[in-house]
């Protein structure tokens, strides 16, 4: 069996990185939705958008590909 945040990950729901109270969060959402893509990334119909809501990191947005935080078939589908 797997964990909630894993079945969330498999299936490719926003899922957070641990169980703590300091998340870290990730989404796959449209390219066209983003906000300051990098240039290889605009090309993508889709993109991963780790949010990081530590106090440290003051709501900081990072972009990358889908298969860095998902597994590579949810990617190209």
């Amino acid at each position: 069996m797997k964990t909630n945040r894993v079945a969330r990950r498999i299936l490719g729901l926003p899922y957070n990185l641990s169980r703590s109270k300091k998340k870290v969060r990730f989404s796959i959402i449209a390219s066209t939705n983003a906000e300051n893509v990098p240039a290889e990334l605009k090309n993508a119909t889709k993109v991963c958008l780790k949010q990081d809501f530590r106090k440290k990191a003051a709501h900081k947005h990072i972009y990358m590909k889908l298969t860095d935080a998902y597994p590579e078939y949810l990617a190209t589908n």
